[in-house]
């Protein structure tokens, strides 16, 4: 079976990640297992140390880059590595360039679409992993990524024919066994799926993730009791098994077991690596009570974990939600600048302050957060916060730069269409006619659900001289406003004059 060896990178680089997001596909079900489509959300990947944590790899592999900016080789290992830290906007900065240079190999269009995946644009990263998958067409790798993006695309009959190709063509392979049976699994075929899973399972008996996706499978079906019995076959294998041991403490919280629940954290709590996996155990185990409305020992859990772990700035954040959760913005608050006291840079923090201060109208305070987030943390969400902050106080010309940074990074109609709107507002009338048309094209019916950027449109194309376009503009408009209106009343002056005009320029 042919493999990259970046895949191995990729896949513990993924680990740690996040601690509370459900894992990705390619990921595998619990980020530490081999890469499977995931059939359903499932337990989050805890954060595991790894070989060369990426604090050591980037700054070497810049270094290469420094030394030889034409080092495909370190370009390609930094692409994976960008990816393990969640940055895929600078990964495929790195991919697209490989491929410009004619590096058009099958390890860099993988990496190239997990990248697009990773940002949003599907159907872009399908496009990649095609072309790797046509330069190496037994690679078990690429095979189950593709497999992962077509059942995100809802394409489950180019899945399937795929699934049982990667099974032909790695007969001896578990892997591709798995990603059959998370295909099934993901056409709710349940029986079909475990059925793989078991083959899997048999073909090498030390490997515990058909287990894990076994017992995913009987809890998407709510039967608690049998996904309990295979997460006890895994114990079984291997007893400090930190993600079957959180898993069980999910598979108890969902029967509303307190004991039992508690009683797994805790076990968990004994079988973790490191403070970081100890502190994510803690915030779940916090947040189970809380959403049991037992908040007495909600809050106990993350006090007694604060005083334990003073300089988490994860605690901090993730009490700073707890308090939000109660409507409590002012304890949240504190908890999101306790994490800024222990790291300027804290994401979470400046997020969470940012969203805040915009609900409370605070909006330099909200700009002032959002550009450091954009620094420290860059991603097309919080540069399209930015730009919609930067509106609010009438700075067009930063609102445009942030939504235009955040539509580079996810093609989002909303964020073209803060371009447009600020490029409106700066006379800038023929780009935001391109715009409009742009959207009209790309996302039918956008602009019909957003009413005020039909008057935007409608007064660009106006001032642009395009009167027919205008008054479609207008028109849609009216069909959103209650007839005898004042409102109504004055988008029809428009149109009647538009009428008359013959194109001459809109005042």
């Amino acid at each position: 079976m042919k493999r990259f060896a970046i895949l191995f990178m990729l896949a513990v680089a993924f680990i740690g990640a996040a601690v509370a997001t459900t894992p990705r596909a390619d990921a595998g079900l619990f980020g530490s297992h081999k890469a499977a489509p995931t059939p359903s959300p499932s337990p989050s990947a805890l954060p595991t140390a790894t070989p060369e944590p990426p604090s050591v790899a980037i700054p070497r592999l810049q270094a290469k880059l420094k030394a030889n900016p034409n080092d495909q080789q370190a370009m390609a290992e930094l692409a994976g590595q960008f990816l393990g830290i969640n940055r895929p906007d600078l990964s495929v900065q790195l991919t697209q360039r490989l491929i410009q240079m004619g590096d058009k190999t099958a390890q860099v269009y993988y990496l190239d679409g997990v990248a697009l995946d990773q940002l949003g644009r599907t159907a872009q990263a399908i496009g990649d992993l095609e072309q790797a998958r046509n330069l190496d067409p037994s690679n078990a790798g690429v095979l189950g990524q593709l497999v992962s993006l077509y059942l995100k695309a809802n394409r489950f009959t180019d899945a399937e024919n795929l699934a049982k190709k990667n099974m032909i063509l790695n007969k001896d392979d578990s892997t591709s066994v798995m990603t059959m049976g998370s295909v099934y699994a993901a056409e709710q075929k349940f029986d079909q799926a475990r059925a793989y899973f078991a083959k899997a399972a048999a073909m090498n008996p030390k490997d515990t993730s058909p287990l894990y996706q076994i017992a995913t499978t009987y809890a998407q079906q709510n039967n608690i009791p049998v996904a309990l019995q295979y997460v006890g076959k895994i114990l079984a294998l291997d007893p400090k098994d930190i993600q079957a041991l959180v898993f069980k403490a999910q598979l108890y919280a969902a029967q509303h077991d307190d004991a039992n629940t508690s009683a797994a954290y805790d076990d968990a709590m004994v079988a973790a690596a490191n403070d970081q996996q100890r502190q994510a155990i803690l915030i779940r185990k916090a947040q189970y009570f809380a959403t049991e409305k037992k908040q007495a020992q909600a809050q106990a859990v993350f006090t007694q974990a604060i005083a334990k772990y003073p300089t988490s700035t994860a605690l901090h954040d993730a009490y700073g939600e707890y308090w939000l959760s109660l409507k409590n913005t002012a304890n949240a608050e504190n908890e999101w600048r306790a994490a800024l006291n222990i790291d300027k840079n804290d994401a979470a923090a400046l997020g969470s302050l940012a969203q805040v201060s915009m609900q409370q109208n605070k909006v330099n305070d909200a700009i002032g957060y959002l550009k450091t987030l954009t620094t420290v943390a860059p991603d097309p969400q919080s540069f399209a916060m930015l730009g919609q902050a930067y509106s609010y106080v009438h700075n067009y010309a930063q609102s445009k730069d942030a939504c235009a940074k955040s539509f580079n990074l996810q093609k989002n109609p909303a964020t073209l269409a803060c371009i447009g709107g600020a490029d409106y507002e700066l006379k800038n009338y023929k780009e935001a006619t391109q715009i409009f048309d742009a959207l009209d094209q790309a996302a039918a019916g956008f602009l019909d659900a957003n009413p005020q950027l039909l008057w935007v449109a409608g007064q660009s194309y106006a001032k642009q001289h395009e009167n027919a376009k205008a008054i479609s503009a207008y028109r849609r408009l009216l069909a959103k406003i209650r007839k005898g209106t004042k409102e109504y009343n004055r988008i029809e002056a428009q149109i009647a004059m538009l009428s008359k005009s013959k194109g001459k320029p809109h005042r």
